[in-house]
């Protein structure tokens, strides 16, 4: 007989195991076992990645769940449906904490309960050898229950509690079952859950190694402790189940608000309605297309889901919220062009409909739609408000503990020094492989791990914990409609403020027939809001967001120029790099761009830029492919280019070629050298020589993997052109804008001044009586908010501007340090303000941080006590303006310190002409400069050292205008460069990157001292 292990837990258990669920089938697999079961605590999050697992094991997956109850934990075991859609109902009443013994009871069909002998009433028994107690007690708590066993826990260490246990089986009608709990892999792994303890808790630990029973225990000790009917009962229980998980039990939402007619009928009255309006003078091609699709669609079933997503997209736009033009494969829809949901003529760029919906390939469509990243969260209310709170739910997402998270964890609990981890995270060389690939593939990591066992002792700790789940959070995006309550047919949870919860992660969703749906929050469109209403609030002009030019040829040029900051997808130096190559000259040409800018299709950047400028003959293996790759001069860029090759070179349906396309693209071995075959017929068919056929077999092949969604390139490559529309005729209000979506410290932010600079266009420091809470415009300036200077509260920034409003400006400091000491404002905040130039139209700033003090004293001595504020109309006076000696660089200097960039100015300013000569660099742009360069700064500070051999090297920190950056230099460059190191003189630095992205100067020299 085999031993059949029921009790796991994963680490969807959080806390109570060292397994991951997709991990214990290959684990059992090892030992032996046909058939494992999972019973984590209260969830069923476990089972799908439990179960694909399992099958490709070629292990028999058992589902429980762990339900902790007043009366103790009981395992209950899925033997049918009926028996999983009561565990449906008890992990939705567990997860609101409202579940009962009750519930158990009255939901307990198709369910087989087994009561761990862990509980506590059989330790309370066994203390007082009280066997009559305990029956009664059992009679209590499982006399409701005639499908019931006891679990014979794994206490090898506890012979006389088992023996207990057994007397007490002779005399009284339980059936036990050898039931050892599982929650790591070998008797070492106990420590796993001490530091998933610590980490919850935020504790430490001094212990690295802990020993436990809750392991994975031999065949022969399993057979040694337990009785052979105890095990016998883990093959009874396990032959009991006929549940299978993976089943559909989604049903699409039906759509009810077509006026009384069938779901087709409205769809095709509302598509040619539409279809009208967006081409007025349509063509038979349109209609055509259009009625292929609704024919598909209907065919398919999917007439409710365009409705759906047409009705939330509508209600978007009528309620002011922005939707984008498109997404994903969705845009291929003359459908969906039609009903608005999608923004692209799918018949005029040449989009592939099959693409989307393949009537070959039975799958749900996937219509994911953009909105302002601002206004998302009221379409998935208006969804929930209007099909019920139980057919509409989010998607659960799982956060899991990655190689450096993992890391960084282990740090924190055992208290290793902040530099050694950061020592280990610097030769980890990709962020997405398991500590032991990057052992494998890393030289730098497998040679520190072996060359002290210190190392090895944090990664292999830090490794027990890699790829456990951290915690539930939910998709960004997902959203599960579903006809029936979602309760009844999946796991959920209830959220107060959220509402349910399907607890599957999105990947299993649809092979149970679940309709999930993105509803994506896109930063770029409140961007262009926000542009909008800035131009029409300084213009008058009202745009229409929906209307904006995206092929205007100024706007292109703008792209082709490289003044890509802020431009959707184009900002990146890669990206721009590929810009100067490739000098885009259409709204194309930039579709092209975006899905050629990825690794692997890269490759073929330089051939399409040659080809595109004439330097590269574009030639076709056949004069079918012409009309197809004409437009991206012969080269494959596109799923869809693919698909209509096969369509046209081998007489294959679009929707074979699009199954085609994915057998090359998953490297499916078996069904591509079925397809192969059929290619190379259909080839010989349409009158091709076997020599030609292979050959465009081959070209397909090599593209297939590198081949682009054409529909969503050509999507996003309207946003982007239309966000260079509104840069390239408004960009004061555009960089307005994108500031205001932009951190100080990133250096996005950095390089968006300096192209704003280039073009001429001006930022003004913050002032007390023009900054607003967002970026402003002032003119021809953009002025910057006060919640930009570093350290100050946003919460006072926010008074000073509500009580600006209410009262009007502020006079001068006296009357802003009265009427903002009630609002905390301090001496330390007041020298913020000072420093940011908030205060300018007050004074100089060397003066009004020696009246400051004062200017406080005078606030609190009007404002302290009750009563003090009478002393006004006594004619008290102000205290006069401390007079001080200005100087701006020590503006400049405050200025950086809180503002982290200089904007009034910049202390290079007087050397522009040297460093121009010199062809320096910014210090923000050394990353994208060659690897040998010449930069100019301030210096900052200077820190000598000397080295093991006795030599002395130096750190030199500058700083310019943008940004700073610390330079080693050697004892020869130190030396050498001696006289020109003084703090805050102006230099010009000479030198080069290291291999591990460190700058080392080898000379450095005082800006001016030729003119000296």
């Amino acid at each position: 007989m085999d031993f059949i292990p029921l009790h796991i837990y994963s680490g969807f258990s959080y806390l109570h195991s060292g397994l991951v669920a997709s991990r214990i089938p290959l684990i059992a697999k090892k030992k032996g076992y046909q058939a494992i079961g999972l019973s984590d605590i209260g969830t069923l999050s476990g089972f799908a990645p439990f179960t694909h697992a399992s099958l490709s094991a070629k292990i028999k997956p058992l589902y429980l769940m762990d339900l902790p109850l007043d009366e103790g934990v009981f395992s209950l075991f899925v033997k049918d449906e009926e028996g999983y859609r009561n565990l449906l109902f008890l992990t939705l009443r567990y997860s609101e904490k409202k579940v009962s013994l009750e519930d158990l009871k009255s939901h307990q069909k198709g369910l087989t309960i087994i009561y761990g002998a862990e509980n506590p009433v059989f330790e309370d028994s066994y203390r007082s050898q009280d066997e009559n107690g305990l029956a009664g007690k059992l009679q209590a708590i499982l006399g409701s229950f005639p499908d019931v066993y006891i679990g014979l826990p794994y206490y090898p260490s506890r012979k006389d509690f088992l023996s207990f246990l057994r007397h007490f089986l002779l005399t009284h009608p339980y059936k036990f079952v050898a039931f050892p709990h599982i929650a790591y892999e070998k008797k070492g792994d106990a420590i796993v859950t001490k530091i998933t303890e610590a980490i919850f808790e935020k504790a430490t630990l001094s212990t690295k190694s802990l020993d436990g029973d809750e392991y994975f225990v031999s065949e022969e000790d399993i057979k040694n402790y337990y009785s052979n009917d105890e095990i016998k009962e883990t093959e009874i229980i396990s032959a009991s189940s006929s549940f299978d998980f993976i089943v559909k039990r989604g049903t699409l939402l039906h759509y009810e608000d077509t006026g009384g007619l069938s779901s087709i009928d409205f769809l095709k009255q509302e598509a040619i309605k539409g279809l009208e309006k967006k081409v007025p003078e349509a063509s038979s091609s349109y209609l055509e297309r259009l009625n292929y699709e609704l024919g598909i669609i209907h065919s398919m079933g999917y007439d409710d889901y365009f409705l759906v997503v047409a009705d939330y997209v509508r209600f978007a736009k009528s309620h002011d919220i922005y939707v984008g033009p498109g997404r994903g494969s969705g845009p291929a829809s003359l459908v969906a062009y039609s009903l608005d949901i999608s923004s692209i003529d799918p018949v005029k760029y040449d989009l592939v409909f099959e693409r989307f919906l393949n009537p070959e390939r039975k799958s749900l469509p996937d219509i994911d739609v953009d909105f302002s990243d601002v206004h998302r969260d009221e379409v998935a209310t208006y969804l929930q408000n209007k099909y019920g709170k139980e057919r509409v739910g989010h998607v659960l997402t799982t956060q899991t503990i990655g190689a450096k998270e993992a890391l960084h964890d282990i740090g924190r609990v055992y208290g290793y020094q902040d530099r050694e981890i950061g020592l280990i995270l610097g030769t980890i060389i990709n962020d997405h492989l398991s500590l032991r690939d990057d052992y494998r593939q890393s030289p730098p990591f497998k040679k520190l791990v072996d060359s002290d066992p210190y190392y090895l002792e944090i990664v292999s700790l830090a490794s027990k914990i890699e790829g456990l789940p951290r915690q539930a959070g939910l998709h960004a995006a997902g959203i599960i409609l579903n006809n029936e309550p979602l309760p009844n047919v999946m796991p959920t949870k209830d959220e107060e403020g959220i509402g349910y919860v399907g607890c599957l992660e999105k990947d299993y969703l649809e092979e149970q027939g679940f309709l999930k749906m993105d509803l994506l929050g896109l930063r770029n469109l409140s961007i262009i809001e926000t542009c909008l209403d800035l131009i029409e609030e300084k213009t008058g002009k009202k745009l229409d967001k929906y209307n904006l030019p995206y092929d205007d040829p100024k706007a292109i040029e703008t792209i082709k120029e490289g003044r890509t900051m802020g431009l959707f997808q184009l900002e990146s130096p890669g990206m721009k790099r590929a810009i100067a190559e490739v000098a885009p000259s259409s709204y194309e040409d930039v579709a092209a761009l975006l899905a050629l800018f990825r690794p692997g299709p890269m490759e073929s950047i330089p051939s399409f830029a040659r080809r595109k400028k004439g330097l590269e003959k574009v030639s076709y293996l056949s004069p079918e492919l012409e009309p197809i790759l004409k437009g991206t001069y012969g080269v494959i860029v596109y799923q869809e280019q693919i698909m209509q090759i096969v369509q046209a070179v081998a007489g294959f349906s679009l929707g074979e070629a699009d199954l085609f396309r994915r057998a090359i693209s998953h490297k499916d071995s078996e069904k591509l050298a079925s397809y192969r075959g059929k290619f190379l017929l259909g080839c010989k068919n349409k009158g091709k020589d076997e020599a030609l056929a292979k050959n465009l077999f081959d070209l397909i092949y090599r593209f297939a993997n590198y081949g682009f969604n054409k529909a969503h390139a050509y999507s996003y490559a309207m946003l982007t052109d239309e966000m260079s529309y509104l840069k390239t005729y408004y960009p004061l209000e555009f960089y307005c804008s994108i500031l205001d979506f932009l951190s100080p410290s990133d250096a996005k932010f950095k390089d968006t001044l300096k192209e704003m600079r280039e073009l001429g266009l001006s930022l003004a420091v913050p002032s007390i009586n023009k900054s607003n809470k967002g970026y402003a415009l002032d003119g021809e300036k953009i002025i910057l908010p006060l919640s930009i200077i570093k350290g100050f509260p946003v919460t006072l920034s926010s008074s000073i501007i509500d009580e600006r409003s209410l009262n009007g400006p502020y006079k001068d400091i006296y009357d802003l340090a009265y009427r903002e000491k009630k609002d905390g404002l301090s001496l330390t905040n007041f020298i913020k303000l000072i420093d940011s130039g908030a205060l300018d139209e007050f004074g100089g700033r060397a003066s009004l941080r020696a009246s400051a003090p004062g200017a406080i004293s005078y606030a609190e001595m009007l404002g302290g006590e009750e009563g003090n504020e009478a002393l006004l109309s006594l004619g008290i006076e102000k205290p006069a303006l401390q007079v001080r000696d200005e100087s701006k660089r020590a503006d400049l200097e405050g200025e950086y310190e809180v503002l982290g960039i200089m904007v009034s100015g910049s202390p290079l300013s007087f050397y522009k002409e040297e460093i121009k000569k010199a062809g320096a660099y910014s210090l923000s742009e050394i990353d994208n400069a060659p690897r040998s360069f010449v930069v100019a700064g301030i210096i900052k500070s200077i820190r000598a050292i000397v080295t093991k051999k006795g030599t002395k090297m130096c750190f030199l920190e500058v700083y310019d205008e943008l940004s700073d950056a610390t330079f080693i230099l050697w004892s020869e460059a130190y030396l050498s460069s001696f006289k020109s190191l003084v703090e805050e003189a102006p230099v010009l630095i000479e030198g080069y990157k290291n291999d591990r992205g460190g700058y080392i100067a080898s000379k450095v020299t005082v800006l001016g001292e030729d003119k000296q």
